[in-house]
């Protein structure tokens, strides 16, 4: 065997293999870590140096960078003064002395064995690229997780070539990539221009050169998630608007220069761009006035004329709505047109785009009511809003429905904005007897079968892939393609029945769900006693006591045969206000029995796991056998726009309980709902909420912003206190709680000004600091009485719904409003017109000239203000009494 010999004659020319570039600014809390992952790779026959070129820091970057290279020969450390990442690095493209010049940055880490094995897949085909990629990894806090843009990278073996001719969706946006070092007349630098997606573009030119790229399974980026990147800065379209489209100009321009086309690489690559953003609800600046956001849709507009319907309907990592909504918006019009055979089909540019051919009923919920199956779900199709007619035909065995249909809320469709037109049904169908049901979609007078899709609320045993249901009567199952429920007589196929249950239990066990197996045993064993019981559970939520305790407290008292407890949380047994008799352990054993055996659910919060004990597979697997009806009883009116959330196909409630005509309006119109779903009553909070003298008091209470958030870890949810500081809200906050102007204000005038934050910006309260005599910053643990204050402050927080109970006087303080119009939080506009009250008041300045008119009107409510006031909520006496009596008649 002959030792393969390494070619080094390139080293009179290049010093070492690889150069490894880290520009470093203000990375004192993680530059150790990455410079650590960098001395600690195994090399056996490569050598490399580091640059470290500092961009003017102004934390202790310096020292830290200084230290490295005073003891570590291979370490050449640079500084300069503020000029951005893009000058920084092409200072390090002009001083690298590698062969191949490796991009880290300073808060990345690379695996120990990278720079080895990326050098040795380069050697293998450093004559037909200029670039190189390699598996790049997510990493959040201890857990990696894979990019998935590694497995677009497909073909066999340890490197490969890549030609974007042949795979244009690759979509090299990051910077896991290693580059030759070019001759001076060859090297391509970054655009100091662009102050975002530099990096994209870089790569796509060197890219370009030679329409290849290397792809090295071995070695490893680790993009490290937990720290600010350019990102996450340029993400709001406030600020990204221009620089996102100059981009995609540039990118479009450079593909012409290269190769006389815009490739579909570059598409693709704008694409990939275009939906992240679309799917984060950060794509579109609808903070722009009409004429400045026509603009930018004509911009584009212009982009989407490089781009062909055949790439974007072959881009991969994109929903297929989205595609159609894409070409809608930004592309061109779509026709609606009959194939040789008399079928629909959409084109758009003459290419076909779709059909019927995979038309699909989503089953939302398929529940058992004493002799009847209940079934809500949608029509799932594209383009339903381009046809004239479109109908659901239920074929039963001795009788056909035409169900209604309605406009179903699911239209927001994996995104934050209406891009579909799917039909909302919400039906019954008889159980008594034996029976078989079809059903079928017409659309323009042309039956068409259908799939199916089953949601969690089902009968159906989907968890263990069983098709069939076996109640005390009857066995149900269905079929698909068209899709049908069958209804057997059980008393007529008593060995299928036993055949079917037992397989079902050996399913379970196969499953991995022993547990479910004992359970199961459990139940069986106790239904003879609990069945006969009438049992009520009430949930909040942790650390918090609201409209199910109060309903609680309330119901509690009766002594009309009911069994009632308390739902809490570990952690809360014990505390202050929490009950002490008829509770139960939230996730205990009990607390899964009684939920078995529950009549009624009573929640203040809809997630699926505030209230259920049962895992989503459990709850599959029993939610044939339970009869329980879930009560939303919320936890403030549902003032946010967002049918993705709580529109009707999402929730599993049986009655959604509502304080005010708004709220049944806001839901019939919006959510998907109908008169039967809805519980007109009252919150059980608002007995306690009463109009009555006040204090000199004002109390701000901002709401919080999920861009402040970092929920990329899936964990908890922590403050990004850069962010945070750096925001226009602190910047507006903050400027209130310092107005020396707003103090004197308060002070001429006797009264104070409190400001409350959202529970999940408590831990950024201390943030905020004044020392201001009439100004205060309420902590997590001071008390506050809500029937206080004259006027409330807010942005958009449901609270201020209780302060309209109170009769006092509202503001809206919106420091960010064009951050939150374009995205910054889970929703960008409000169900309830708030320009009803004072309007959206911008600026501190804005604010205090308000606060000071008020003060001097004595906070005087005009009278149209006092009748909207009157006339929000309906009037019960005692709601907790009105809700307990509608319950019980449940």
């Amino acid at each position: 065997m002959t030792n393969k010999i390494k070619n080094t004659s390139y080293l009179c020319e290049y010093q070492y293999d690889v150069t490894v570039l880290i520009p470093v600014y203000n990375a004192e809390n993680f530059i150790e870590n990455t410079i650590d992952s960098v001395l600690n790779n195994i090399v056996t026959h490569t050598t490399f140096e580091i640059l470290l070129i500092n961009d003017g820091s102004t934390d202790n970057s310096d020292t830290l960078c200084q230290n490295y290279a005073s003891t570590h020969e291979q370490i050449k450390y640079y500084y300069h003064d503020n000029r951005g990442v893009s000058y920084t690095r092409n200072r390090g493209l002009d001083l690298a002395q590698g062969k191949y010049i490796m991009f880290l940055d300073a808060d990345d880490l690379i695996e120990k064995h990278t720079i080895e094995s990326i050098f040795d897949s380069f050697e293998t085909y450093e004559n037909e690229a200029d670039i190189l990629t390699y598996p790049l990894y997510r990493k959040i806090q201890n857990k990696i997780m894979p990019h998935v843009r590694n497995y677009t990278f497909k073909k066999k073996g340890a490197t490969q070539l890549y030609n974007i001719y042949e795979f244009p969706f690759i979509n090299q946006s990051t910077m896991n990539i290693v580059v030759k070092n070019l001759t001076q007349n060859e090297k391509v630098y970054f655009d100091e221009s662009l102050h975002y997606a530099e990096d994209a573009f870089f790569n796509t030119q060197m890219i370009l050169k030679q329409q290849n790229i290397i792809y090295s399974q071995k070695g490893k980026y680790y993009y490290n998630l937990g720290h600010d990147s350019a990102v996450d800065h340029y993400k709001s379209p406030v600020n990204i608007k221009d620089m996102l489209l100059t981009y995609f100009e540039k990118l479009i321009a450079t593909g012409i220069d290269s190769t006389g086309e815009v490739p579909q690489y570059i598409q693709g690559l704008i694409l990939y761009e275009l939906n992240w953003r679309f799917l984060q609800n950060t794509l579109f600046p609808y903070h722009l006035t009409d004429t400045a956001y026509n603009h930018w849709m004509t911009r584009m507009k212009k982009v989407f004329t490089y781009i062909d319907i055949s790439t974007i309907m072959a881009k991969p990592i994109m929903d297929y709505y989205h595609k159609i909504f894409f070409i809608q918006t930004f592309k061109t019009q779509i026709n609606c047109e009959y194939d040789d055979h008399g079928e629909i089909m959409f084109t758009a540019d003459d290419t076909k785009i779709g059909d019927y051919a995979n038309l699909t009923l989503v089953f939302n919920k398929i529940k058992i009511e004493n002799n009847y199956l209940h079934v809500t779900g949608y029509i799932k199709a594209p383009l339903l809003d381009m046809v004239d007619e479109v109908r659901l035909k239920v074929t039963g065995t001795t009788d056909t429905q035409y169900i209604t249909l309605t406009e179903s809320p699911s239209s927001y469709y994996k995104t934050r904005m209406k891009i579909a037109s799917f039909k909302a049904f919400d039906f019954y169908l008889p159980i008594d007897q034996a029976a078989q049901f079809k059903f079928n979609v017409i659309i323009d007078g042309h039956t068409i079968d259908t799939h199916h899709w089953f949601d969690r609320n089902v009968i159906f045993k989907t968890f263990i892939g069983s098709k069939y249901v076996i109640t005390e009567t009857k066995i149900i199952s269905f079929e698909s393609n068209p899709f049908t429920i069958q209804i057997a007589e059980k008393s007529h196929h008593n060995k299928l029945a036993k055949r079917i249950l037992k397989y079902q239990k050996k399913l379970m066990v196969r499953n991995g769900q022993k547990t479910l197996a004992t359970f199961e045993k459990i139940k069986k064993y106790l239904k003879p006693l609990m069945q006969k019981q009438k049992i009520w559970l009430y949930n909040d939520r942790v650390g918090v006591l609201d409209n199910a305790h109060a309903q609680f407290q309330h119901d509690l008292k009766k002594k009309d045969g009911i069994k009632r407890y308390y739902i809490i949380r570990e952690e809360d047994k014990g505390n202050s206000g929490f009950p002490t008799e008829n509770i139960v352990v939230y996730g205990t054993l009990k607390h899964k029995i009684l939920y078995y055996f529950a009549t009624l659910i009573l929640t203040s919060f809809k997630e699926f796991t505030e209230y259920s004990p049962l895992s989503y597979r459990a709850n599959n697997l029993f939610y044939a056998e339970m009869t329980n009806k879930i009560v939303y009883l919320q936890h403030g009116v549902l003032n946010a726009h967002t049918p993705w959330l709580y529109g009707k196909h999402v929730t599993n409630f049986d009655k959604f309980l509502i304080s005010s005509p708004f709220e049944k309006q806001n839901l019939l119109n919006n959510y998907g709902y109908s008169s039967t779903d809805l519980l007109e009553s009252g919150m059980p909070r608002l007995d306690g909420i009463k109009a009555q003298h006040k204090k000199k008091k004002i109390l701000l209470a901002p709401s919080w912003r999920k861009s402040l958030i970092n929920e990329a870890t899936g964990l908890n949810r922590t403050i990004n206190t850069k962010a945070f500081v750096e925001s226009d809200f602190y910047a507006g906050i903050n400027a209130i709680l310092n107005s020396s102007t707003l103090n004197n204000v308060l002070r001429q005038y006797g009264y104070t000004l409190d400001l409350k934050m959202h529970p999940i910006f408590m831990e950024c309260a201390s943030l905020f600091e004044t020392e201001l005599s009439n100004i205060n910053v309420l902590s997590a643990d001071d008390a506050f009485e809500l029937n206080d204050y004259q006027l409330f402050i807010t942005d958009f927080s449901s609270y201020m719904f209780d302060f309209i109970k109170a009769k006092t006087k509202i503001a809206f303080f919106f420091p960010d409003y064009d951050y939150f119009l374009s995205g910054n939080h889970v929703y960008n506009k409000l169900d309830f017109d708030v320009s009803q009250f004072s309007g959206i008041l911008r600026t501190s300045d804005e604010l205090v000239a308000y606060i000071e008119t008020e003060i001097n009107k004595n906070f005087a409510m005009p009278a149209h203000t006092y009748d909207l006031y009157n006339d929000f909520y309906y009037k019960y006496d005692n709601y907790k009494l009105d809700l307990y009596h509608k319950l019980v008649n449940m």
